[in-house]
């Protein structure tokens, strides 16, 4: 069990990477390839919707492949993808390229955090999320600081080739390593099997309220942090009027804050309760953000950062231990569609923010943040109060999570 979740951990590492490798280098490719950043969103986009297929698809994958195959198969597409970015081959094959790589750490992403709710003991699936959200964490913040390295010595396209190194590195691990008991699991379901798992699906009305509720939480959430993190350096050039570069380390402390806070998160959850963990997340969220509108000056606007990637550091693990247990034995798909609306929001929310920052100002822009987590807070309670209307077994579910 530790081999896997260590295996576990150092894939999340290499998905935080993976998911900003592409952020991080896209200036230096758009130079060489002479696009402009309508292209770069184009290929972003790409991106992005290879890694919705690849987490739909990864409970299908991993009952026709098993989920140990299912994982060498993504992880051989993520590094053959950055194999071919480090090539620099035409605009036109990068285009048909991204979505491979997006599909490769989508399924990756979605079956390790699956096999971590569904099968690690009922008091260790919080921290072991947490864990593995400290890796991601770690690896998006990582990855930047890796790109500068690499630009600074002229060879940028190396990042890509690195990755493409410790793609192949995860692989041979997740092939070779002994993984205990969890050995039987990894393996291809038989007929039996898949039409359980098929049967466990079917849920009553009040349960796909629920879900939506979920679903829509995770929407919010991600789209919402997505949104600082992409237009924090924005914001603190306009709205505080740092320079360019101090703007910049606005990113990296927010992602620092949350990779901290995501070490003791799960402790703090089990200590005050999910369902309260989740509602105070949203509402401190919310006054933070709303205190970071208001400020004017540098180490104020800098600490509210920190106190919001902190905030918001272990939301994203906790809310997905927290679903899956009204949803028992159908973890895998759960979790891909609760990480598959993460997703969603991650792509729209932004494109929203940065629509309110170009027609209205960031200040309105900024407001518009604050009153989504507000509706996160609106969501949340309305889920508890859902739950109290299931039976016991729900019911029970609630009282061991908090």
């Amino acid at each position: 069990m530790r081999a896997f979740f260590w295996n576990g951990c150092l894939s999340y590492l290499l998905i935080g990477l993976a998911h900003v490798i592409m952020g991080s280098l896209l200036p230096e490719m758009l130079v060489y390839y002479n696009k402009d950043y309508s292209d770069g969103g184009l290929l972003v986009s790409f991106q992005f919707t290879g890694f919705l297929i690849g987490v739909l698809a990864g409970p299908w994958c991993a009952r026709q492949l098993g989920k140990r195959g299912a994982i060498l198969m993504c992880l051989f597409c993520l590094s053959a993808a950055q194999l071919v970015f480090f090539s620099l081959p035409a605009w036109g094959l990068v285009l048909a390229v991204a979505p491979v790589a997006g599909f490769g750490f989508g399924m990756v992403e979605t079956i390790i955090g699956a096999l971590v709710i569904q099968y690690m003991e009922d008091s260790q699936k919080t921290s072991s999320m947490a864990r593995l959200e400290v890796f991601f964490g770690l690896g998006a913040l990582l990855m930047p600081l890796f790109s500068s390295a690499f630009i600074a010595a002229g060879w940028w396209r190396g990042a890509f080739l690195s990755l493409s190194l410790l793609s192949v590195i995860v692989l041979v691990l997740w092939a070779k390593l002994p993984l205990g008991r969890m050995q039987s699991l990894m393996g291809r379901q038989d007929g039996g099997q898949a039409a359980e798992a098929r049967t466990r699906l079917r849920m009553s009305g009040g349960s796909w309220t629920l879900l939506i509720l979920f679903l829509l939480v995770f929407v919010v959430y991600v789209g919402t942090e997505m949104s600082v993190a992409n237009f924090l350096p924005s914001i603190l050039v306009e709205n505080v009027g740092v320079k360019p570069e101090i703007g910049a380390l606005g990113a990296t402390c927010f992602w620092g804050a949350i990779t901290v806070g995501r070490l003791f998160a799960a402790q703090l959850a089990e200590k005050v309760g999910k369902t309260r963990y989740l509602l105070l997340g949203s509402l401190g969220g919310a006054v933070i953000l709303a205190g970071f509108n208001m400020a004017s000056g540098a180490a104020a606007s800098f600490t509210l950062i920190l106190l919001l990637g902190l905030v918001m550091s272990g939301m994203f693990a906790v809310a997905l231990v927290y679903a899956n247990e009204f949803f028992r034995g159908r973890e895998e798909r759960i979790t891909s569609m609760l990480i598959a609306a993460g997703g969603v929001g991650g792509a729209l929310v932004p494109l929203l923010t940065g629509w309110l920052m170009e027609r209205l100002s960031i200040q309105q822009a900024l407001w518009a943040l604050v009153l989504f987590y507000a509706l996160m807070f609106v969501l949340v309670l309305q889920a508890s109060r859902s739950v109290e209307g299931k039976d016991g077994s729900s019911a029970s579910a609630q009282d061991s999570g908090g």
